[in-house]
């Protein structure tokens, strides 16, 4: 069993629930790092957000795959390794319907997420941002430019249902539609998600599937978990997300990632001796 690459999500998988990371998981990560391991956080951030929690592991410029594999950026340099972001036209016809429809939806671009106008349901998603959202009024319904994602955010499991259909029966050619975790829905450019992502930098080095050890909770880290080699869903996971992982670790708030990298490390050290 040779690993040479460890893909991890952040929200519920990697971090506690209170967004904390704990000692003995940093350690556990750099002491991966030390014995040749590339680490890779795979994650539904934005750069912004993401790149704050990967300064924690202290494992300099390594590449965090955010926006649920729409982007890939190195996490101290800024270094912009792919993008792919949804066209304009496309944008504007999904806010407009939005409109319509009165449901909550933001609009990102160049790492910043945008509204119309202020709303009472911001505040709930702020953890998640490392930016303030700005507002665009009517401006907001007509883009001119191309946007990284859309999220929907509704705290009713029947509207975000109501939402994903709407915009898978009439954008699927045009857009990938992902449940997240929270309140909230993604939609991303056609192909975007975290396994092609990750199969973007394994190419880049030389880097086969089996040679992946993966971890994720949520629907967005399914392609990830289902290239990889070896892969495990957190058992506070969704349901989806485990169906997907070959294995189950023990939940974020009971460091589950650390837990299993650590039996790497043993086999790593016995290799050795």
């Amino acid at each position: 069993m040779e690993i040479k690459l460890v893909a991890i999500d952040l929200d519920g998988t990697l971090l506690h629930d209170d967004m904390s990371i704990s000692s003995y998981s940093k350690n556990v990560l750099k002491k991966m790092q030390n014995a040749g391991i590339r680490i890779v956080v795979a994650t539904g951030r934005m750069f912004s957000a993401a790149r704050l929690k990967t300064a924690e592991l202290d494992l300099g410029d390594v590449p965090v795959i955010c926006y649920t594999g729409a982007w890939i950026m190195t996490n101290q340099s800024g270094k912009e390794l792919m993008k792919k972001e949804i066209p304009k036209d496309v944008v504007g016809k999904i806010v407009r319907a939005a409109r319509k429809n009165n449901w909550l939806a933001y609009t990102f671009y160049n790492d910043i997420s945008y509204l119309p106008k202020p709303h009472e349901r911001e505040k709930c998603y702020e953890k998640y941002r490392a930016e303030k959202t700005q507002y665009l009024g009517d401006d907001f319904y007509y883009p001119t430019e191309n946007s990284t994602r859309v999220i929907f955010a509704d705290s009713s499991e029947k509207v975000r249902k109501e939402i994903r259909t709407f915009i898978e029966e009439n954008f699927s050619s045009d857009v990938e539609v992902f449940f997240p975790g929270d309140d909230f829905v993604d939609v991303h450019r056609k192909g975007v998600s975290k396994g092609n992502a990750l199969s973007f930098l394994c190419e880049i080095w030389k880097i086969k599937p089996e040679e992946i050890a993966a971890f994720g909770n949520t629907e967005n880290d399914v392609s990830m978990l289902q290239m990889a080699g070896y892969s495990w869903a957190v058992s506070n996971a969704d349901d989806i997300a485990k169906k997907a992982a070959k294995y189950i670790c023990p939940s974020n708030n009971e460091d589950g990632v650390a837990q299993i990298l650590e039996t790497f490390l043993d086999k790593i050290k016995e290799s050795h001796i």
